[in-house]
């Protein structure tokens, strides 16, 4: 339950209740109590309609004696709870005769003022010929108003409880229309920070706000991942040339030995280097130099299948991984990147030759490690060029060469 109302429903639920609790018993209240006033005015309207009429009949020319009657016939029915008959001097008038002094008689102006139940009036009496000759004093029930007014409040309450309960249940409908598509955008958006891309921001919901919301995410998503691709492909490829950097070598070379370890295949792995380049860079240029690098790395890259990959370690060093490779194929290809190399270079109105040493090592025969593999690789290569020989594979005694 706790975590129910730390959600955005839950949220929406109690300040919805909080809101109906504090303003549903104010409006109730208030209707109740204009209901209550109103129905004890139309019992002091009655009443008094009904005392007027009764000492009307002291009009009629029968003095007293029709006036008790009619009073006693009240009172058998319930009409009435009590009447006094009082003459003009004060005495009370019974079967048409003075009795004795009238008690002390005090009127109630409005509903249960004197908390006795009974509603007094007292209305004067006048015979034919207009003349006042004495007082009806009146007590009416005040307790089936009272009840009628006790079985509206509890209706009302019955009411407002009703309607504190339908208007809670169709808050948390509606807030679970919020609810709902923002748990959704959170799922996807905890999918994209564990790194799953791929995930789109959409939600199902007829709210427009929380669409353009989803769509506005999706399209920042969308950037982030192209951003995100751009920035790993500039950390694993060179600037210059576009071929793969030293770290993606690595990776791939790395994933290499692990595929011809499970499937029992060889690899070779070329080492190049420029040769005479650095005469070029430094006589013509640094910019002449990158576009002569832009055009070998375009050379090598072309004697190579899909499968293989071209890299440039830095400078004028390149190297190609050649999965599932022999000694002999390896030879072959080096062969071919050397006289490609050899081809002549025309750069800004510029005509001049390279080439290159290559060196080559082999899995397994060389080693079983990126660092074996480079390193077998990285000495074959000084000894080609110093051999001025285009490609030499590895081999133990050139360890001790110097």
């Amino acid at each position: 339950m706790k975590k129910f109302f730390s959600t955005l429903a839950g949220r929406i639920a109690i300040a919805a209740l909080f809101l109906f609790l504090v303003m549903v018993p104010l409006l109730f209240g208030g209707v109740l109590y204009l209901v209550k006033k109103n129905y004890e005015s139309q019992f002091i309207d009655h009443v008094r309609n009904d005392a007027y009429q009764l000492a009307s009949i002291s009009q009629w020319g029968s003095g007293f004696e029709r006036l008790g009657n009619e009073l006693e016939e009240a009172l058998l029915s319930g009409h009435i709870a009590f009447s006094r008959i009082v003459d003009s001097k004060g005495y009370l008038i019974i079967a048409g005769r003075q009795v004795r002094q009238a008690p002390s008689f005090e009127e109630d102006f409005f509903f249960g003022q004197a908390e006795d139940r009974f509603y007094q009036i007292a209305v004067p009496l006048f015979d034919a010929s207009s003349e006042r000759i004495g007082e009806l004093q009146l007590g009416y029930d005040e307790t089936p108003t009272r009840m009628q007014t006790r079985q509206t409040y509890r209706s009302g309450h019955y009411l407002m409880l009703g309607f504190i309960a339908v208007i809670f249940f169709i808050t948390m409908l509606l807030g679970r229309q919020f609810a709902n598509p923002m748990h959704q955008l959170s799922e996807a958006s905890r999918k994209i920070a564990q790194g799953d891309y791929d995930a789109r921001l959409q939600v199902r919901t007829n709210i427009s706000e929380i669409k353009n919301l989803a769509k506005s995410l999706d399209h920042m998503r969308n950037e982030l991942v192209q951003k995100n691709n751009e920035m790993q492909h500039l950390a694993q490829h060179d600037h210059l040339t576009g071929l793969p950097n030293r770290v993606l070598l690595h990776k791939r070379v790395d994933a290499a030995l692990k595929g011809a370890r499970g499937e029992d295949h060889s690899m070779a792995f070329l080492l190049i280097d420029l040769d005479r380049f650095k005469e070029v860079n430094d006589t013509l240029g640094h910019l002449t130099g990158d576009a002569v690098l832009r055009l070998a790395a375009e050379r090598i890259h072309s004697c190579v299948r899909e499968t293989d990959t071209a890299a440039r370690l830095g400078g004028d060093e390149f190297a190609l991984l050649l999965p599932a490779t022999s000694g002999g194929s390896a030879e072959a290809i080096a062969r071919l990147v050397s006289e490609r190399l050899q081809e002549d270079f025309n750069v800004k109105d510029h005509q001049f030759k390279l080439g290159a040493s290559i060196g080559i090592a082999l899995y397994p025969e060389h080693g079983d490690s990126y660092e074996r593999i480079l390193h077998c690789a990285d000495i074959a290569m000084y000894a080609a060029k110093r051999k001025g020989d285009g490609a030499v594979t590895w081999y133990p005694e050139l360890e001790t060469m110097s």
